[in-house]
């Protein structure tokens, strides 16, 4: 067997792995969305913190589904994720420190301003070196390249 047949078995394996656990991390999603669903509905309540975390697991299935169908992330997904993640902590901790809400905000602040920066991008970006395609360019998609 020669050395690139080695090396296409071991990235098809490893491609396969990684299948298997975007099912498991969408499986899991799942279940965390529905006992949270179970939770809220015992209490009979539902908390800004709830709706939060339930957008959390929105935004991680949306996630795992657009790279599953593209094999890219939009990388402004996973900025949006830690936007609201941060929430939810900000939102959780009822008495913290006053030092702690502007360095939550902060990051949320800069968070907001990269994911910004991404989606404004093609406007500011300069153009394609002869000879090549814009898709040729790291990133020029906005997403962050296959795994």
């Amino acid at each position: 067997m020669s050395r690139d047949e080695e090396n296409l078995k071991v990235g098809k394996l490893i491609q396969q792995v990684e299948s298997f656990f975007l099912v498991v991390i969408a499986i899991l999603t799942v279940i965390g969305a529905l006992k949270e669903m179970y939770l809220i509905g015992l209490k009979r309540d539902v908390g800004l913190q709830d709706l939060l975390l339930m957008f959390l697991y929105v935004e991680v299935l949306g996630m795992v589904a657009a790279y599953i169908t593209s094999k890219q992330i939009p990388i402004t997904l996973p900025i949006f994720i830690a936007i609201t993640a941060i929430a939810r902590v900000a939102i959780l901790q009822k008495e913290q420190d006053p030092i702690a809400i502007i360095y939550e905000s902060g990051a949320i602040l800069m968070l907001a301003i990269a994911a910004a920066v991404v989606n404004f991008r093609q406007s500011i970006k300069p153009p394609a070196p002869r000879g090549s395609s814009p898709d040729d360019r790291a990133g020029s998609s906005g997403t962050m390249p296959p795994a």
